[in-house]
């Protein structure tokens, strides 16, 4: 039953925190009220060019949009889409224009496509659009009758001629080639390099095939260039008003460069974000990931919390498996977090949609005048700030460079091999797998999904992709993104290596359902169901004809996968934790725990706390290690080969646990760290040398031991009554000390330093009774001085003891979170 309880509230816990994030993506969804027609946008087929009887190639699509949305920060979001409103397209005086009807209707889109025939006339012709309803957004469309033109859209490389040259052909009112005619044409743009581009012949005639032409020199620029042609009438006016032709020039090595540099300044940015972000929210933030993971449902949001905080669930799943390989987190709850780190990863993806680019050099500035703020708050939002600036800067310039090459027919190829747009309402599954290992390649390689993400936003923003393409990458990277814990997971042990796959389970099957949903239509529309999803909470249409607010579409779409993915799976995590137990089984009865991870190390406090832990067995086991010799050497007088070889065996323990302590604080100083965890570290490091020092006196023991055992004699009665007395006093102040150490408790310390007080001036004491008992015969010359060397070697130890006691209670004021939480 109390199982059952737990499930619900699991259940109902993760549907609440579903709803509040359905709640945040719909701030300015669409509503299904009637729409007012508040622009005609003419998407393309305008100023098309055909001869005389002939169809125009291609219909004109239209599209009608109604009111601008308010976005999701409150500024203006993108037009809702007027479905359902009739258009009518009537030509205007003197254009013969021909149409199969003259009114039509927008889809749900707000789209309407018109097929148009060319009539007999030449020269421009006008087609008028009037919304119904809204007869004052009405416009008019230009076509071009009695004329072709070849060479528009192609493209070459920068700094050479073009192909093939711009070509126009005219005709008569007959359809005939027009010869003889003159056609002037006008280089009106090219790309922002050095203006070298040139016509070969800014004017021509028409050949007896009607066909006029210029060459084209390109210069070194990337993008487009804009030719307006103007040919002549029979009467020497001009036939058209102009034609403008597009063709394209590619700086490939310009290009790439320059992308790069944007996407090597957006991790950079990042990075810098993600450090920025650390340093101001503090280091106890990574700790919530294992104070904050008992209970399922908690640690997913500590682990969503944590991971968009630092901005990367690469991170966060590395000092999972530290944590796992270090024995603070049991599978289960590793899982929990590592459902959360996926949410908490979409962070970065939410960030980088938004259009705030005019932010980007502001932020620069700002940060970099608070970074040299040396106050170590001011400065981690100084760069935390600056990283922001850097972010954005990267991600317009990545943006720019795949924006100019976004109508590249050479790209739109490339694209069109991965594209999953849906085919008579069914995406192609070759090419949902082709995206799937791209995403997952690109992501294994650059070792971040929160850049890949980026580049996919930067894609889309660019009218490369689509929300359908979009998708299967993201979905890819999500899967490329584990690679990292599973390197991370390579030398710990089994159980990390359980979590590891756990991550790679929990993407994998999220993705398996993800596409098969792609395949699941909703309604009349045929759109897969997770798309008009991702569509209503969005504002605009990522199904117009001309797609809206791609990006912010991509990140939604990004993090609802993310989110319903862990809904869906976190009431199994006993059962996923079962399955990877299963597959990576623990060979050995005990499991192995690395208490020094070196994962650990990117995460102070708990690195902290770590070598804390093991100073604490250290130091337990060279006063065990003393405690053994006096009993057994000493007061027993038992010393044989076999108890030499264990006292042996455990100094040597004591000595590389001091090599290792030691290294490992050394390594945690190469991190960035607070003033007060750099002032615990020394503290740390003079405990390990006073408790490998314990070990060590632990051998002068021995060497008394064995000049006792030598004499074959024994102390007196009442010379080994006080020895042992004051051993026991020794003794007592040791436990205050390892519980002191246990409890980082002020008050156990106080209590052994007081302790060591009264052990000095018992030893003074001890010394001075000792040459009474020698005077009396109590006991002999050699065993005197036997026993005054002992006292010598047991006041050292109390001195190491009364130094780890007082640097114990200095941690007391260093707040790291030293203090025990068993």
């Amino acid at each position: 039953m109390r199982r059952f309880r737990n499930c619900w509230r699991t259940r109902a816990a993760g549907i609440l925190f579903a709803a509040a994030l359905v709640g945040v993506f719909s701030t300015g969804c669409r509503d299904e009220s009637p729409v007012r027609v508040e622009r005609v946008n003419v998407v393309r087929g305008a100023e098309s060019c055909a001869r005389p009887g002939e169809m125009f190639p291609g219909p004109l699509v239209i599209e009608l949009q109604g009111p601008q949305e308010r976005g999701l920060l409150g500024g203006s979001g993108s037009r809702r889409p007027a479905a359902g409103v009739k258009l009518l397209a009537v030509p205007e005086q003197d254009s013969d224009l021909v149409l199969e009807k003259s009114e039509f209707e927008s889809d749900a889109g707000g789209t309407i496509r018109i097929p148009v025939r060319a009539g007999k006339q030449v020269g421009d012709q006008y087609l008028r659009l009037i919304p119904v309803g809204a007869e004052e957004r009405a416009v008019t469309v230009r076509f071009i009758s009695g004329v072709s033109v070849r060479g528009n859209r192609q493209e070459g490389a920068a700094g050479a001629m073009l192909p093939e040259p711009v070509s126009v052909q005219l005709y008569g009112t007959d359809g005939r080639p027009a010869a003889g005619r003159r056609v002037f044409f006008d280089l009106v743009r090219q790309p922002a390099a050095d203006g070298s581009a040139q016509l070969t012949s800014p004017v021509a005639e028409t050949d007896e095939n009607g066909v006029a032409s210029t060459g084209v020199m390109l210069n070194g620029g990337t993008g487009s260039y804009r030719i307006d042609v103007k040919p002549a009438d029979t009467d020497g006016g001009l036939l058209s008003r102009g034609i403008s032709v597009e063709v394209l020039g590619m700086n490939f090595w310009m290009l790439m460069l320059n992308a790069f540099a944007g996407l090597a300044i957006f991790v950079w940015g990042m990075q810098m974000m993600s450090d920025g972000l650390q340093k101001v929210a503090g280091e106890r933030m990574k700790s919530i990931l294992r104070f904050f993971s008992r209970n399922r449902v908690v640690a997913l949001l500590a682990g969503a919390g944590v991971t968009a905080v630092i901005q990367s669930s690469s991170a966060s799943t590395v000092m999972v498996i530290g944590f796992i390989n270090a024995g603070l987190l049991n599978l289960s709850q590793a899982i929990g977090i590592i459902f959360g780190t996926n949410i908490g990863t979409t962070v970065t993806a939410q960030i980088v949609s938004f259009d705030v680019g005019a932010l980007a050099m502001p932020a620069i500035i700002a940060g970099l005048l608070l970074y040299f703020i040396t106050w170590r708050g001011i400065r981690g939002i100084g760069e935390t700030v600056l990283g922001f600036g850097f972010l954005f800067f990267g991600m317009s310039i990545m943006s720019e460079e795949l924006t100019s090459i976004g109508s590249f027919p050479s790209v739109i190829r490339l694209f069109e091999r991965f594209d999953c747009t849906p085919v008579d309402g069914v995406m192609p599954f070759g090419a949902v797998l082709g995206a799937l290992l791209i995403g997952l390649v690109v992501t294994m390689i650059i070792q971040s999904s929160s850049a890949s993400t980026g580049i996919i936003i930067a894609l889309g923003a660019g009218g490369l992709i689509n929300l359908y393409t979009a998708m299967p990458l993201v979905l890819g990277a999500n899967i490329g993104t584990t690679v990292t814990a599973q390197l991370a997971a390579i030398p710990a042990n089994r159980v990390a290596k359980q979590a590891a796959l756990a991550h790679t389970l929990f993407n994998v099957f999220g993705t398996t359902v993800m596409v098969i949903f792609f395949y699941v239509p909703l309604g009349e529309s045929g759109i897969p169901a997770f798309f008009q999803l991702v569509d209503w909470i969005t504002p605009g249409d990522a199904f117009a004809a001309v797609a809206q607010n791609v990006p912010r579409h991509i990140a939604n779409a990004h993090t609802l996968f993310n989110v319903l993915t862990a809904l869906i799976l976190l009431p199994f995590v006993t059962q996923m934790a079962h399955l990877c137990e299963k597959l990576i089984p623990v060979r050995k009865k005990k499991v192995k725990y690395t208490k020094l991870d070196p994962y650990l190390l990117e995460n102070p406090p708990v690195a902290l706390q770590q070598a804390l832990f093991q100073l604490r067995t250290m130091t337990r086991g060279a006063w065990n290690l003393v405690s053994k010799t006096m009993a057994d050497g000493i007061f027993e007088g038992r010393i044989d080969t076999t108890r030499r070889a264990e006292w042996t065996r455990r100094e040597h323990k004591v000595d590389k646990m001091q090599e290792e302590i030691t290294a490992y604080l050394t390594a945690l100083m190469q991190h960035t760290l607070s003033s007060q965890e750099a002032q615990a570290l020394p503290v740390l490091l003079h405990c390990t040398n006073d408790a490998e020092r314990l070990a060590d006196y632990a051998s002068g023991v021995i060497n008394q031991a064995d000049r006792l055992a030598g004499f074959h004699e024994k102390f007196g009665r009442k010379p080994e009554k006080e020895l042992r007395q004051f051993f026991a006093s020794i003794e007592a102040m040791a436990q205050d000390v390892l519980a002191a150490l246990d409890e980082i408790s002020p008050e156990r310390a106080d209590s052994a330093r007081r302790r060591a007080e009264e052990i000095r001036r018992q030893a003074a004491k001890l010394e001075d009774s000792h040459l009474e008992h020698l005077s009396k015969g109590d006991c002999t010359a050699e065993t005197g001085v036997i026993f005054i060397a002992l006292v010598g070697v047991l006041r050292q130890v109390t001195d190491r003891l009364d130094n780890i006691a007082a640097r114990t209670a200095l941690l007391l004021n260093f707040d790291i979170g030293l203090k025990k939480n068993r």
